[in-house]
């Protein structure tokens, strides 16, 4: 059964399962390197045949609608016993006329299994969203316990830094006055 449909006149089904192996050729190893990413998907091929028109039809209107919508449905076969198998996607649908008798067609459909997506990541703002009145007693706890003024102990004043340094150039300048008598005169000579 895919859904609700029950597939018609079966004459093969067969199941396909493998691992994903990265494989790593290392210099002067006899062998290679294998990786195991895990395991692929389990594959279902049902191959089977019809005769008539009329169930050609059927059968081809009932598959396509399933095919298209490329919706996981549910899936339950006597071969997916020992699997985890519970829904698949219609991965592939050959259908072929055949000329050994009259009216007739072979199909092959492959399924593949689906496996629901794990949820995306909760966004950062949401982080600790739930704590927000611990943290808000956590942190009077704290800061009711602290005296920070006291905890910085003496600060000295920070007062106008200038006056030591206007008493050094006042006496700058009374040490080069004379120089602007004698650079006037100079003035006077190029002039």
């Amino acid at each position: 059964m895919i859904g609700d449909w029950e597939v018609p006149r079966i004459e093969r089904i067969a199941t396909t399962e493998g691992r994903r192996l990265a494989r790593f050729a290392v210099p002067g190893l006899a062998g290679d390197l294998h990786q195991d990413l895990g395991r692929d998907s389990l594959v279902v091929e049902i191959v089977g045949s019809l005769q008539g028109d009329e169930a050609r039809d059927q059968f081809l209107a009932d598959l396509r609608a399933l095919f298209l919508a490329g919706d996981p449905v549910s899936f339950v076969a006597d071969i997916t016993t020992a699997t985890e198998l519970e829904q698949v996607l219609v991965e592939a649908l050959d259908v072929e006329e055949v000329n050994q008798s009259a009216g007739s067609f072979r199909y092959r459909i492959r399924l593949r299994q689906y496996v629901e997506p794990p949820a995306p990541p909760t966004p950062i703002d949401d982080l600790g969203a739930g704590l927000d009145g611990m943290l808000d007693a956590l942190a009077d706890l704290g800061l009711a316990g602290l005296d920070l003024p006291n905890l910085l102990g003496d600060i000295p004043s920070i007062g106008d830094p200038t006056p030591p340094l206007r008493s050094a150039l006042d006496a700058a300048k009374s040490a080069t006055a004379p120089l602007d008598g004698m650079l006037g005169q100079l003035r006077d000579v190029f002039a």
